[in-house]
């Protein structure tokens, strides 16, 4: 039956009604047959029964008066029969009497007939006695014969003996066989007709619900419905099909709904989103922007730099906020993408480590780091990624230690990977807490260190390793700290990487092009198309003091004028502003044949990707996100093929670092020295000491200094601890002046 399987219905129905009619009248006809075999085999008994029956009685007289000659004659009307061989009368002692065989039989024929004949005699004898001998009939080989008693006066008188071939019978057989081959192939051509005519009425409503099954599973439309056209198992389950669809389509509408309903949440959260970012984003360029111009005059207090470090500060950490909420709805939206390249590792990690040994120093913790000896030098990687899990990382463990306490941060390499461990003695985590850590949003610990933050670094965190094919894990013991480890699978890179030089301030450029024209000792032209005063007076502020001639528009149709008029070297191009947007412009300006080869960097306070990528699309060459940061003079310096000069490390060495301790002397050294604070002064020292205002502490060094030049020594090493949070050292420093 396995065969049967590949076969359609419609097949294996005209299969299975041939193949049933044919059984059926196969048994039939075979009975029939048969019947009318037997049937007929008993007629040929009686018959010759009936013919012995004429034979003897014709032979009655005959063997009463033993008047042989007369029996012979009576037999020999029997070769009317063509199908009689032989025929015997035997006297009732069984001796032969007259004979009759057919024409045309040899001698051996007759030997075998007659000794037939005597066998099936003799033994009839024997069984029965002669005055009980009954007639009786046999069937052997071919032929059939019968035994008659010729009886006169209820005796026994004498025997008949009729010998017949089967010829009729064979005949018979022979064309019962022939008419039923014949009604059994009409039968079977009918039947076979038949069914290709009814089959329809079970596969075409089966190859109906089959044919609108393959419209939904194509179209995935399911109002569709199948055509039901009879009432009985086939339309039971047409009618439940079509149920099903209707569920199905029902539901449909229903999540359509739903789904409808949760885009236009995501389209109106992506708006809020988007809309946030750019508010927020154009404040923060200006304040980012002139706290870096602010920072670089070399003629500023020091009590104005520390104000302008903490609107940095404060500025960078707002900054990091926005981007922690973009980065959870792009990983929420499946939108987050690594961008691998490839950096120096040892330096990327000393950079991180020496940001956070600050910030511990700040937070009066002990702060270490052990990077391995077998780290690669180079790999290939998202090091803006990197750099942001590890932050985050770093950070908790700094905001969760208390004073005093201790973060470790390891890096190993080991087994094709790169093991990062993060470690400190801080608050720890609850076991019952943990499963929570990593979930957008989610603070635990003790509600003084849930304040800090949005409770967003550690999912995203988790996510990025997962991204890079690591795994974030986290043990925790409640007061006595936590660990936080992960191996990352990186690429290393095997061509020489080189670590980035210190970053010094830039001063102006140089063109690295050989080409001489009339316009290679002239500044170069950078136009500045943005609508917001503050953001073109930060660009200007950053780009005219390197030697930059800067040529500003308000908007994009001023900005293709603009363009067109003074044919700049760079376009630094706003995307969001009234009246011609930055994409409108940029695509006119590259329509205008002697403005097409102008560099183009898109700039926005909106950094989701399809700005940027349409950006592209329209012309630009680049796209650089607000606030400002190191990507502007970058970008700059790439498409206008500058080498940046900075300021000469001579010149850097003569200016005294106030973040630098006095290599001369320690700070016991420097009490034990002839250098001594007058007895006010002593005692100012020590009260802004113990109250820790940092503020008061500078503000005190530079009047010192300014009292008295000997005094310098003391006042860089005060400026050294307030600088860097060291309150306890500040402390110790002004009792032991104090106590002169």
């Amino acid at each position: 039956m396995h065969l049967l399987n590949p076969i359609s219905i419609k097949n294996k129905l005209q299969f299975i009604i041939i193949i049933t009619s044919a059984i059926v009248l196969l048994l039939a006809s075979t009975a029939f047959i048969v019947n009318d075999l037997f049937t007929f085999r008993r007629q040929m008994v009686a018959d010759l029964f009936v013919l012995a029956e004429l034979v003897g009685i014709n032979s009655t007289a005959g063997l009463m008066f033993n008047n042989s000659h007369t029996a012979e004659e009576n037999i020999v009307a029997l070769k009317a029969n063509k199908h009689i061989i032989v025929t015997k009368i035997y006297s009732k002692d069984g001796t032969l009497f007259a004979s009759y065989f057919r024409e045309g039989l040899d001698q051996d024929s007759l030997s075998k007939h007659l000794s037939v004949s005597e066998k099936y005699f003799r033994h009839n004898q024997k069984k029965q006695a002669r005055d009980k001998i009954e007639e009786s009939f046999f069937f052997h080989n071919n032929h059939l014969g019968i035994f008659k008693p010729i009886i006169f006066k209820n005796e026994i008188i004498g025997i008949v003996y009729i010998k017949s071939d089967l010829d009729a019978f064979h005949e018979r057989l022979f064309w019962k066989i022939w008419i039923m081959g014949i009604v059994m192939l009409v039968s079977l051509l009918l039947a076979f007709f038949l069914s290709l005519k009814f089959h329809r009425t079970i596969t075409t409503p089966i190859l109906n619900l089959l044919e609108t099954m393959k419209e939904v599973s194509t179209d995935k439309i399911y109002s569709h419905r199948a055509k039901k056209t009879t009432d009985d198992e086939i339309g039971k389950l047409i009618d439940g099909f079509n149920d099903m669809l209707a569920e199905i389509e029902k539901r449909n509408i229903a999540l359509a709904q739903t789904r409808d309903q949760a885009m236009a949440a995501s389209q109106a959260k992506t708006t809020f989103l988007a809309n946030m970012s750019h508010e927020l984003r154009t404040p923060l360029n200006g304040i980012l922007g002139y706290a870096q111009i602010l920072l670089q005059d070399e003629d500023l207090k020091e009590t104005y730099k520390e104000g302008l470090e903490v609107i940095q500060r404060s500025g960078e950490y707002l900054l990091t906020l926005i981007n922690d909420i973009l980065d959870l709805s792009k990983v929420e939206a499946g939108k987050i993408e690594l961008d691998p390249a490839n950096f120096h590792l040892g330096g990327f990690i000393k950079e991180i480590a020496e940001l956070f040994k600050m910030r511990a120093n700040q937070s009066e913790l002990y702060f270490t780091y052990k990077v391995s000896k077998n780290l690669p030098r180079g790999i290939c990687a998202d090091e803006k990624r990197l750099r942001q899990i590890l932050i985050n990382l770093l950070g908790n463990a700094i905001k969760f230690t208390p004073e005093e306490g201790k973060v470790n941060f390891e890096v190993d390499y080991y087994d094709d990977k790169i093991h990062f461990k993060i470690a400190d003695t801080g608050i720890g985590i609850a076991e019952n807490e943990l499963k929570h850590i990593f979930s957008p949003f989610q603070q635990v610990g003790e509600l003084n260190y849930r304040k800090q933050g949005t409770g967003l670094g550690l999912s995203i965190s988790k996510e990025l390793v997962e991204m890079m094919g690591g795994k974030l894990q986290v043990k925790s013991i409640v007061g006595k700290g936590s660990t936080f480890w992960m191996a990352l699978d990186l690429p290393v890179v095997s061509h020489k990487i080189e670590e980035q030089p210190v970053k010094k301030p830039i001063i102006g450029y140089q063109r690295i092009s050989t080409e001489k024209d009339s316009k290679s000792e002239s500044p170069l032209k950078i136009l500045l198309v943005e609508d917001n005063k503050e953001n073109r007076s930060v660009l200007r502020n950053i780009l005219k003091p390197l030697n930059f001639e800067i040529v500003e528009a308000k908007n994009g149709i001023e900005g293709v004028n603009k363009a067109y008029d003074c044919l700049p070297d760079l376009i630094i191009m706003d995307l969001i502003m009234p009246e011609m947007n930055g994409f409108d412009a940029t695509r006119k300006i590259k329509k205008i044949p002697e403005l097409q080869e102008i560099p183009i960097i898109a700039t926005s306070a909106s950094v989701f990707e399809y700005h940027r990528e349409e950006s592209l699309k329209v012309g630009c060459q680049d796209f650089m996100p607000k606030p400002f940061g190191e990507d502007l003079l970058r970008l700059v310096g790439q498409y206008l093929k500058l080498q940046w000069i900075y300021k000469e490390t001579l010149e850097e060495s003569s200016i005294k670092n106030i973040n630098d301790p006095p290599s001369e002397k320690s700070p016991d050294e420097e009490i034990q020295s002839s250098i001594k604070l007058q007895t006010e002064q002593a005692n100012h020292f020590f009260i802004l000491s113990m109250k820790g205002d940092i503020t008061g502490i500078l503000e005190f060094a530079t009047q010192i200094e300014q009292s008295d030049a000997q005094l310098t020594p003391l006042a860089n090493k005060i400026r050294y601890f307030a600088n860097n949070f060291k309150v306890k050292q500040l402390r110790k420093m002004a009792k032991k002046h104090f106590e002169v």
